[in-house]
């Protein structure tokens, strides 16, 4: 299909150089080591914020951060930050504003920025360009320019931006053994690459799978709604995420043969979660597992089956899982005769109008 792979190339290559990427992000953010921790100093809590993957990194890293650092931390969409900020923020609150944006430009994320900036809170911006109004507003940036895209789906910049958030959560908590971990990431991640490419084109390639779910919990939640919205955005399909049991409660009613279930897999609930790969089978779903090592049970109740076989702690692997996502919606989104640099109805950045922003 060479016309197929022209029309998305700059994705396939931004698909592939995650591990490279995620190298240098490490080295950018520990070289901040000390800024990040004087910025840190007597905060009591951390809020995460975008839109779209901004928005999905915020909500990996919210339960990352609060559960390596003791500080308590949440993901906010930067749209209430910006328009009702009373009702994220108290009075006598000392809080951190982290704010999450690819482009640096998105409207309400920057807004949100200066919404928090006109409390007196302090904010970290993380980005992928030293020139954007985020990188340029905020009281302290990281900036992830070997993690910028030239497509309009975000791949490696929004693996790199979990990693710059672990990375940083690492450094938080003075946390020398996770530190460890996040530095076996770009080695582990160019094995999966290889390993998986071709997994995630067969999913594509079966015509019978039109639509998709994700689920996850704790801080795969947030990676669930990124792996929906790549493959919404890219293939143009039905797909949803939801919190792993919160699809039992309604959703698995559009489970049938036509839907393809991916489960992100941790390891306090696998157990749990490998009931829940039976119940979707059962109800004629076809399944995928994403896990660091599969057990029995769990080979048998998956179609199809991704082990990224890293070792790491269910708060370290996270961004493994995502690759074999990128491509299983990247290669549905060719065979569809879509161009997955330029996705329908998308730029590369949401921007309000004048008239919008009520400026």
């Amino acid at each position: 299909m060479p016309d197929q792979i022209q029309k998305g190339k700059h994705t396939l290559s931004e698909i592939l150089n995650q591990p490279v990427a995620w190298a240098e992000t490490i080295k950018l953010v520990e070289a901040k080591a000390g800024s990040l921790l004087k910025l840190i100093a007597g905060v009591a809590e951390v809020v995460f914020t975008g839109c779209g993957s901004g928005l999905n990194v915020s909500l990996a890293l919210a339960p990352t951060f609060q559960h390596f650092t003791g500080i308590k931390a949440q993901a906010v969409p930067a749209a209430e930050v910006a328009f009702f900020p009373e009702t994220v923020f108290t009075r006598n609150g000392d809080y951190l504003l982290v704010p999450i944006s690819r482009s640096g430009e998105t409207t309400e994320t920057v807004r949100a920025c200066e919404s928090a900036q006109a409390r007196g809170i302090k904010t970290l911006g993380i980005t992928c360009y030293p020139r954007s109004r985020l990188a340029r507003y905020a009281s302290e940036s990281l900036v992830l320019e070997p993690a910028n895209e030239k497509s309009v789906v975000t791949t490696q910049s929004l693996t790199s931006m979990v990693l710059c958030g672990q990375v940083t959560t690492g450094i938080v908590a003075d946390n020398a053994a996770y530190l460890r971990e996040l530095k076996s990431l770009p080695e582990l991640g160019r094995q999966v690459i290889e390993e998986y490419q071709q997994l995630g084109r067969a999913i594509a390639e079966n015509e019978r799978i039109m639509k998709f779910a994700f689920v996850g919990s704790g801080p795969y939640f947030g990676l669930a709604r990124e792996c929906q919205l790549k493959m919404k955005e890219m293939s143009l399909l039905p797909s949803d995420a939801y919190p792993l049991f919160d699809y039992r409660h309604g959703p698995k009613s559009n489970v049938d043969q036509s839907m393809l279930v991916t489960v992100l897999m941790s390891d306090r609930a696998g157990r749990e979660e490998c009931a829940f790969l039976k119940e979707m089978k059962a109800l004629q779903g076809n399944t995928l597992a994403i896990c660091d090592r599969a057990d029995q049970e769990t080979r048998e109740c998956a179609d199809y089956l991704v082990e990224v076989d890293s070792g790491l702690s269910e708060f370290a692997r996270g961004i493994l899982y995502i690759p074999p996502v990128h491509f299983m919606a990247y290669f549905k989104s060719l065979l569809r005769g879509q161009d997955p640099d330029n996705p329908t109805n998308l730029s590369y950045w949401v921007q309000l109008s004048e008239e919008q922003r009520g400026d």
